[in-house]
């Protein structure tokens, strides 16, 4: 084996780099060393010699390291570019592969790494039950902590829920997906009440219990991907916002399916259940926005601005 500087500096450094990434910092044998490089228990003396013995001016690389001798081997540790990779907790993990399912093409890594982490869930499950939306109130997440962990356990939830009827119930869920729009939280959960998968807003639930009871999810269910997808029918309200041609190149981006009119204005149609969004939405644009109809809307914005 030549002892050059040639091949003596590799050599060195698949060393640091395989001690380094290790779980433990306990010391190994010149045997065990040398036979990981295929090389005399000399030789690796020798390397760890000459890394004690480099020069004045690598001493700022050296500064990472951390070696160690005893009787029989040594122990040595680099705290710098050679350190074992970064360790992800669970929930820096879910948040890493949530992340990915909303980046553009970022499903191809996600299953990579869903597939790497082994213990994470899958990308389809991530996607389908995990959301990220607006930070909710402390009594808001304290229902929400309740029902991701429903849902988690496969347990079901005894809850008294206050419908837009006004006459809280109390029903018994199973809790499949969280999702947020527009600014507020549902749990959407089969209801064994009505024999139907219902769209709980969280934000109505005057009590939820966890029961021990646990529950087996439904195979026919459809994860929500669209905000549409949360609304009934008869509490979507439409509404006509026109941007104006200042604008509209960014805002054909934001909603494709809007018309652009003969005077340059950008009309977007949208459906919407929170006027309060609504109005957010549009004044946020100042002068450049203005909703067309219904005119309940339009004197939204005006009662807004004034």
């Amino acid at each position: 084996m030549s002892n050059t500087a040639q091949a003596q500096v590799p050599r060195i450094v698949e060393l640091i780099a395989w001690l380094s990434q290790g779980d433990s910092a306990k010391p190994v044998a010149y045997r065990a060393a040398a036979r990981r490089l295929g090389v005399p228990e000399q030789t690796i003396r020798a390397d760890l010699d000459a890394l004690l013995a480099l020069s004045g001016e690598h001493r700022d690389w050296l500064a990472s390291l951390r070696v160690a001798m005893v009787a029989d081997g040594f122990a040595l540790q680099s705290l710098g570019a050679f350190r074992r990779p970064v360790h992800f907790t669970g929930e820096e993990g879910l948040a890493l592969l949530l992340g990915l399912t909303r980046a553009h093409g970022g499903g191809s890594v996600g299953h990579k790494l869903s597939h790497a982490l082994r213990a994470a869930p899958t990308l389809e499950f991530v996607d389908a039950a995990y959301a990220v939306g607006a930070e909710p109130s402390a009594e808001l997440e304290g229902v929400l902590a309740v029902a991701r962990r429903a849902r988690d356990e496969l347990r079901k939830l005894d809850v008294l829920y206050c419908s837009s009827a006004g006459e809280p119930t109390r029903r018994i869920v199973h809790v499949h997906q969280i999702v947020e729009a527009a600014g507020r939280w549902y749990a959407v959960a089969w209801c064994e009440k009505v024999g139907a998968f219902r769209n709980f807003r969280a934000d109505r639930v005057l009590e939820a219990k966890l029961l021990v009871q646990d529950f087996r999810p439904q195979v026919l269910f459809k994860p929500i991907r669209k905000a549409e997808e949360l609304l009934r029918a008869d509490d979507i309200i439409s509404a006509k916002v026109a941007f104006s041609p200042r604008i509209a190149r960014w805002l054909k981006e934001r909603y494709p399916d809007g018309r652009e009119e003969a005077d340059g204005r950008y009309v977007v149609t949208m459906k919407v259940a929170d006027p309060a969004w609504l109005v957010r939405e549009v004044l946020q644009y100042g002068a450049e926005a203005e909703v067309l109809e219904p005119e309940s809307l339009r004197e939204a914005v005006r009662g807004a601005v004034g």
